[in-house]
C-alpha cells in the first residue's frame, strides 16, 4: 500500500488537490509496476499492489507534471529481500502432498523392516 496527499495553495490556505491522473512507479532500473493512484478522500490517494519476487533496491516514484502547477516529484527508496528462515510459515499448505509422501515412505520402510526381521524360511530336510 502506498499513499500520498496532494494539496495546492489557494489564496492563503492549502486545499486538497483533486485529480484522477496521478501515477506511481515501482522502479529498480526500469519500472516493475506502474499503477494509477485512486482517490480515497479529498486530496488523499492510495494504490495497492504486490511487489515483484525479484530482490533488490527499489524506489517508489511519483513524477507529476501538469501545466499551471509546480512539478511534483517524490521518491522513496526501499529494499526488497528474501524472508529469513524463521519468518516463513511453520507448515506450508501447498506442501501437504510432499509431507504425506514422506510419512507414507517412513511407514512403508517400518512395515518392510518388521516383515523382513520376522520372516522365517522353511526348514529344509535332507532327502536321501
Amino acid at each position: 500500500v502506498f499513499s500520498l496527499e496532494l494539496e495546492r495553495k489557494q489564496g492563503n490556505q492549502w486545499v486538497p488537490h483533486d485529480v484522477d491522473d496521478v501515477q506511481l512507479e515501482f522502479v529498480r532500473i526500469d519500472p516493475f509496476v506502474r499503477a494509477r493512484m485512486v482517490r480515497k478522500a479529498p486530496g488523499k490517494y492510495e494504490t495497492v499492489f504486490k511487489i515483484p519476487d525479484v530482490y533488490g533496491v527499489y524506489q517508489f516514484k511519483v513524477n507529476y507534471h501538469r501545466m499551471g502547477f509546480t512539478a511534483l516529484y517524490n521518491s522513496t527508496q526501499v529494499s526488497v529481500r528474501p524472508l529469513e528462515h524463521t519468518q516463513y510459515e511453520r507448515f506450508i499448505a501447498s506442501a501437504y502432498p510432499y509431507y504425506a509422501s514422506a510419512f507414507s515412505m517412513m511407514g512403508g520402510v517400518f512395515l518392510f523392516s518388521i516383515v523382513f526381521l520376522h520372516y522365517k524360511d522353511d526348514v529344509k530336510t535332507k532327502s536321501e
